[in-house]
């Protein structure tokens, strides 16, 4: 059988000790404390307040990450809204500016209002195929053929059309060409297009002055009389003609409303 031996001495201090526990549970303070009850609360009082202070630290950090995730939302919130009002503004921007064209076209051509439609350029290929797509087709009486006009001068005519669509060959097109005339000059010309429009068709050294306004003559069927191609550059002799070029007074890039005019063969009765 064991049996546990203590020692003398620590008998003793465990003895003192016990009877300072005893005598703490029976000494009493004025407030009614014990004397063991008021060390055990002093003595706990450190760990408590670390342990309340650390609840509170927690319960700040989870409050924290709540207000975090709502402040994020709402900031996410925020740039959706401040994208859609940029496109907006954009949006309106562009609108505000094609009103404003089509206005100062409208008034610079009052005598072509009855024959004509307003249209709204949709879509544009100047490298590859010189056209411009427009939102009138034939139900809103455009017809092919029909010359359209800028607010600076004649961008080129209708060869494509849709019931609410319409495709413009620009002047710039291999393929383009115009009866035009200088002011000055008896003979009438060739516009043509190409990577550099000019007239040709001239008598050979005729007498071009720079910066002369070439026009139309109409004689074609397409494009009424009197109206600004652009124009004239230094005129060369070339063999049996003089060519000219010109440089065209519309600039596609630039245009976003047009006027499409009735064909010259189509006009009112």
């Amino acid at each position: 059988m064991l049996r546990v031996r203590l020692r003398p001495d620590l008998t003793i201090i465990f003895i003192c000790a016990a009877l300072y526990v005893g005598s703490a549970a029976q000494v009493r303070t004025p407030r009614g404390q014990t004397a063991l009850s008021l060390a055990v609360t002093t003595m706990a009082a450190p760990a408590v307040a670390l342990a309340n202070a650390v609840g509170s630290a927690w319960e700040d950090f989870r409050t924290g990450q709540r207000s975090l995730r709502a402040t994020l939302e709402e900031l996410g919130r925020l740039r959706g809204e401040s994208g859609e009002l940029r496109r907006t503004n954009q949006l309106l921007s562009a609108e505000v500016g094609e009103l404003r064209q089509g206005s100062r076209l409208l008034a610079a051509y009052p005598s072509l209002l009855d024959h004509a439609v307003l249209a709204r350029v949709v879509a544009r290929d100047l490298l590859g195929t010189h056209t411009l797509r427009l939102d009138r087709g034939t139900a809103d009486g455009v017809h092919a053929d029909s010359a359209v006009l800028a607010e600076t001068g004649l961008l080129g005519r209708v060869d494509r059309v849709l019931e609410h669509s319409s495709r413009v060959q620009l002047l710039s097109h291999p393929a383009a060409a115009a009866a035009a005339t200088i002011p000055g000059i008896n003979s009438e010309g060739l516009l043509v297009g190409g990577d550099q429009p000019h007239i040709t068709g001239l008598p050979p050294y005729t007498k071009v002055a720079p910066d002369s306004v070439v026009l139309s003559t109409g004689s074609e069927g397409i494009y009424p009389p009197g109206m600004l191609f652009g124009s004239a550059q230094e005129a060369r002799n070339e063999g049996l003609f003089t060519v000219v070029p010109v440089r065209l007074a519309a600039r596609p890039t630039e245009v976003t409303v047009v006027l499409v005019l009735a064909p010259v063969n189509k006009g009112a009765p």
